[in-house]
């Protein structure tokens, strides 16, 4: 009986020795909160926001939730949010698919993350960017009037790779 618990307490111990603790990634403290968009810059080149764009809003929660907020089409838009390989930001984003929506992942890269700043990045299709609400509804393309040249010239600009990086203020 003696034999049978020592090995019952050397399995214990190394059951628990083995278990490393896990760090915490210290960006998850800093991303909750209420947050303001304050500029866009798409391949190095800064952007003017529209009325719509400064209006735009996240609200971060601690628990993986955020909301979207932005005067562009008046939708609360609820997504789920996760940090992962140290430096990047999951957000599931709503989709354009005709005239209804899905959740999308979209993954950006955190360029900076402080009690006040907010800044990613992604590197996306011009298409795509097109189709998924990232921070700010775009119009969907309007084909019907165009010719087949202006078709294939659209469609060249949609498969073009742009940088963008978005840059948010805590309220």
């Amino acid at each position: 009986m003696n034999k049978k618990f020592s090995v019952f307490l050397i399995f214990l111990f190394a059951l628990f020795s083995s278990c490393e603790k896990e760090t915490e990634n210290p960006y998850i403290g800093l991303l909750p909160g209420f947050w303001t968009q304050t500029s866009i810059t798409i391949d190095g080149v800064n952007q003017s926001l529209t009325p719509c764009e400064l209006s735009t809003r996240l609200l971060i929660e601690q628990n993986g939730i955020y909301r979207l907020y932005s005067s562009c089409d008046e939708v609360q838009r609820p997504g789920t949010w996760l940090i992962s390989d140290d430096d990047m930001l999951d957000l599931s984003m709503d989709r354009r698919n005709g005239d209804s929506y899905y959740s999308f992942p979209v993954r950006f890269t955190i360029l900076e993350l402080s009690s006040n700043t907010l800044e990613i990045r992604i590197k996306t299709y011009v298409g795509e960017r097109k189709k998924t609400v990232m921070f700010t509804p775009l119009p969907p393309d309007d084909t019907s009037e165009m010719t087949d040249e202006e078709r294939f010239a659209l469609d060249q600009e949609n498969k073009t790779i742009q940088t963008y990086i978005y840059r948010f203020t805590k309220n």
